[in-house]
């Protein structure tokens, strides 16, 4: 029996993608890639993702890979943190968090503190561009 018996079981599977290489695989962009799409998850639920969110790149006419303007846009305007954020600290929080440093601060808070290279990231690090990945 190959049928699918519930709904729920299609909505589950997915085609996984082609095995590069270990010499061919970006490790990079495969680290963002996963972080971009955690951080949708968590702020949309795995179930309401937006279809212009569900894959983070896009490859121009030139073949090179580019971060999706949507996205881009919800990173600088820090709804994707907020979003995620509100939910994963809903016990702490007695309101939304609203912008980049109420995010920071609400983990700052639960001693979880954003780093780059050793350096604490600042709002205006999170609204620079072009995006510093």
């Amino acid at each position: 029996m190959g049928e699918v018996q519930d709904v729920r079981d299609a909505k589950r599977s997915f085609v996984a993608p082609a095995i590069k290489s270990f010499e061919h695989y970006d490790f990079s962009r495969a680290k963002i890639c996963c972080s971009l799409r955690w951080l949708v998850s968590k702020a949309y639920g795995t179930d309401s993702i937006p279809a212009e969110l569900k894959d983070p790149f896009y490859t121009d006419q030139y073949e090179q890979e580019h971060l999706k303007p949507p996205l881009a846009s919800l990173l600088l305007s820090a709804d994707l943190y907020c979003r995620a954020g509100s939910l994963i600290l809903k016990s702490d929080a007695a309101k939304p968090l609203l912008g980049h440093d109420a995010v920071i601060q609400a983990l700052a808070q639960r001693g979880l503190y954003i780093t780059d290279q050793e350096r604490l990231v600042t709002e205006r690090d999170l609204r620079k561009r072009p995006l510093q990945m």
